[in-house]
């Protein structure tokens, strides 16, 4: 099922999207009623969610769209500027376009990234792993990147090897970031952008050794 594209929805909806948002921080993405979402968002009428999407999935899958487009969009802008420059990318540079501007978005105004918890509650339950996975395969920019890195990291490990590591990298991220998150809105973590700064490239090194890192003789295609 293919999200409502952003410039159809209105403001409405976009009040719909934000208060599942917000109920699914708190409640849990399957903890929540449409009843509850079209209540906080102000709609009188208790059916709104299935009147604007259709269904409670097809919100989540919109939500998921509509806060991911500008993620995507400035990947975009750094992916084409770091093809542009005359030196070959990196690993550490392709890995830090995955990273970046995910976990830019932990310095984004109080109330508008309840999206990195809802995108780790996603990994964790294989349906809504579905949903936001089709997600992820419609954004070009990612795909291209990993295909960048698996290519650099075929030269020395087996492909099986590098899917794995791609994908378990992939998880890590929404994970570390959403983790990184919590704790800032618990006041446990200092939400600078020197500090936040530092954990991310730190993130990005530590992620780079990890999929370079030797296989062990019984890895597969060994």
């Amino acid at each position: 099922m293919q999200a409502t594209p952003e410039r159809q929805i209105g403001t409405g909806a976009i009040a719909l999207m934000e208060a599942a948002e917000q109920l699914i921080g708190e409640k849990g993405i399957d903890g929540v009623s449409s009843r509850e979402i079209a209540r906080l968002a102000g709609h009188k009428n208790h059916s709104a969610v299935n009147y604007n999407f259709g269904s409670y999935e097809a919100l989540v899958e919109a939500l998921i769209e509509h806060r991911s487009a500008p993620i995507s969009q400035q990947r975009k802008e750094l992916f084409a500027a770091l093809l542009a420059a005359p030196a070959v990318p990196s690993l550490e540079d392709l890995v830090g376009l995955m990273v970046r501007p995910m976990a830019a978005q932990l310095l984004a105004p109080e109330g508008q990234h309840h999206f990195l918890n809802l995108l780790s509650q996603l990994l964790t339950r294989d349906h809504w792993q579905q949903v936001f996975l089709e997600n992820r395969r419609r954004d070009n920019t990612l795909q291209r990147i990993g295909e960048l890195i698996e290519s650099r990291l075929q030269q020395q490990l087996p492909a099986t090897v590098c899917q794995e590591r791609l994908q378990r990298l992939g998880s890590q991220i929404v994970h570390c970031v959403a983790e990184w998150d919590r704790r800032v809105r618990a006041s446990t973590l200092e939400a600078t952008p020197e500090a936040l700064n530092w954990r991310i490239e730190d993130f990005i090194v530590c992620s780079v050794a990890a999929l370079t890192a030797p296989t062990r003789p019984t890895s597969p295609e060994q």
